[in-house]
């Protein structure tokens, strides 16, 4: 069983409250819970992994040119982080159908509360369910929103997906700071449990197409659960889903290279310091993806000039 995810609220929630519910759930509403559960409906619109797996990488195969080697390298059990570059949304579903075991993914926020953004558009200012003519209506599509809310996030969690507060602040610094630290042990423990986490040490999306730095995040949770690195490299999918690479057709006729080097042991990591390994550590990561972005036999080569991926 996966550890609880840190208590924070996301923005917008009350005190103490589940932020999914506090949106779309009035008052007189939630005192109806208990003969209506919307996560046991949820429960019963969750396609499961594998179905989804093949059915992702079936679709894939068919529209778009993907390349893969390496698959071999990930190891079938036990703690594993899996490192990439990040270049394009394309990156998770290319990763995800090609590796031989589930994937934990932590992704921001926003991406597990959709009813958040499609509530503030039905119930903005000056919307006809606004109307008092309409309001027997407000309360079904809130409910409606609800239970999506609840089937979008148990589909991503059962696809192995969990929330995280990017660049979180809360009330100052040493919120923050607990907030980071809570998720650091999230990390540490599901590692230690046996799973493989996927991160992309960059931290975002590249806006320019060439690979930014690593942060240190990725080699401090390898040493501190002592589980392998395994390093990956994407290239030929920088923008690939933008609108202009739809229009232009660019979409199915660029080839994506998807690489995948051999484990970076726990026995080969730096001795010393956790800080000062764990910079070295990063420092040959980066080296060893970045040379998997440009042609896997170049895994042991250093980064030199940087290009577009």
């Amino acid at each position: 069983m996966s550890p609880p995810l840190p208590k924070i609220n996301l923005p917008g929630a009350a005190p103490g409250g589940d932020s999914s519910l506090d949106l779309v759930m009035p008052e007189e509403e939630r005192e109806s819970q208990e003969t209506f559960n919307p996560e046991d409906l949820a429960r019963l619109f969750t396609v499961p992994l594998e179905p989804a797996r093949v059915l992702m990488r079936t679709l894939l195969d068919l529209f778009l040119h993907i390349e893969v080697s390496g698959a071999e390298n990930i190891p079938l059990e036990g703690g594993a982080i899996l490192v990439c570059n990040h270049t394009d949304y394309v990156d998770v579903p290319v990763q995800a159908v090609h590796s031989p075991r589930k994937i934990v993914y932590l992704g921001k926020a926003e991406l597990f509360e959709p009813e958040r953004d499609i509530a503030s558009f039905l119930f903005r200012e000056g919307s006809p369910l606004n109307l008092p003519g309409l309001n027997v209506v407000k309360p079904i599509v809130e409910a409606a929103l609800n239970v999506y809310g609840q089937a979008h996030r148990a589909q991503l969690k059962e696809w192995g997906g969990h929330p995280i507060i990017r660049n979180f602040r809360g009330d100052g610094a040493r919120a923050a700071v607990e907030y980071y630290q809570e998720l650091e042990e999230f990390m540490v423990n599901l590692l230690k449990e046996g799973m493989m986490l996927s991160i992309f040490p960059e931290g975002t999306r590249t806006e320019t197409g060439v690979m930014g730095p690593f942060k240190a995040m990725t080699a401090k949770l390898a040493i501190r659960a002592g589980v392998p690195i395994i390093p990956s490299g994407i290239s030929g999918s920088w923008k690939f889903t933008s609108l202009e690479s739809v229009l232009s057709g660019r979409l199915f006729k660029q080839t994506i290279r998807y690489h995948i080097g051999q484990p970076i042991l726990p026995s080969e990591f730096p001795q010393g310091d956790e800080k000062r390994a764990a910079k070295e550590l990063t420092a040959y990561l980066e080296k060893q993806v970045y040379a998997l972005t440009q042609h896997p036999e170049r895994r042991d080569h250093p980064r030199t000039k940087a290009r577009v991926l």
